[in-house]
């Protein structure tokens, strides 16, 4: 119906634990960061995603999803139909033990029939799924599991064009063409601190042999002065050894 509301919350207070909470966060980070310059690729999370125009029931809130091919705008929330049908490409879904089943059964059902290419898992405390994350990718109408990579632990997201792996309570991404580690927030404020603290030190540095440089050039105009003054005090060189040769002619002479 035309402007019918779709609730963006369901008035549930969310009660997360550190390292869910703290994972999630930081899988945004990395990733609205790293498509930042993409127009068409959504990042958000925790937010409402209606999948069937006219019911409201048909909704998932995933902790992390990617859209690629929609407009990068605030939304409240997203709604299939309004994107022309785009879904999202990409979820992750952080595993707790009040909703690890639901994840890995009724959640995953959802997001098949939606056609969410990529569904991942990841658990942030290594006790509920192997290895920490767990990927399956839709082939066809069906999921297939995705495989590690290598002995590193990596994984390969198609959708993305990313690699990722667990470290703890972290969901690490890697861009393969750079072979760079994708950073989070507090990591990217460490490296400008740890930058801004040794750009001050080289400042400190020039600054303490500018004036060691100052206090020489200083300290040798105070030694040529010096030096001048002793030879404005002395007689001419003609005279230094004019007079004393005089003086023995005159003893000489009175002798």
């Amino acid at each position: 119906m035309p402007g019918e509301e779709y609730p963006y919350s369901d008035g549930r207070v969310l009660m997360e634990s550190d390292p869910h909470a703290n994972s999630i966060v930081a899988m945004r980070n990395q990733l609205q960061w790293h498509f930042h310059g993409y127009p068409d690729v959504y990042v958000a999370g925790s937010m409402a995603v209606f999948y069937r125009k006219g019911d409201k029931s048909a909704v998932v809130e995933p902790d992390l999803f990617v859209v690629v091919g929609c407009e990068k705008r605030d939304r409240r929330s997203y709604r299939v139909w309004d994107e022309g049908g785009v879904v999202p490409g990409f979820v992750v879904e952080v595993a707790s033990p009040s909703t690890s089943q639901w994840d890995a059964t009724g959640k995953r059902a959802i997001y098949r029939r939606m056609g969410v290419r990529e569904y991942w898992r990841f658990d942030p405390t290594g006790r509920l799924i192997r290895r920490g994350l767990a990927g399956w990718l839709l082939v066809g109408r069906s999921y297939r599991r995705i495989r590690h990579t290598g002995k590193t632990g990596w994984y390969r997201s198609d959708v993305l064009g990313l690699d990722l792996r667990g470290e703890g309570w972290l969901l690490r991404f890697r861009d393969p063409l750079l072979g760079r580690e994708l950073m989070t927030h507090s990591e990217t404020s460490r490296r400008l601190d740890i930058a801004r603290f040794e750009r001050d030190e080289a400042v400190r540095g020039r600054v303490a042999a500018d004036r060691e440089r100052d206090e020489a050039v200083q300290e040798r105009d105070e030694a040529i002065q010096r030096i001048r003054e002793l030879e404005a005090r002395l007689p001419p060189s003609g005279e230094s050894a004019k007079y004393p040769k005089e003086k023995g002619i005159v003893r000489l002479a009175e002798e």
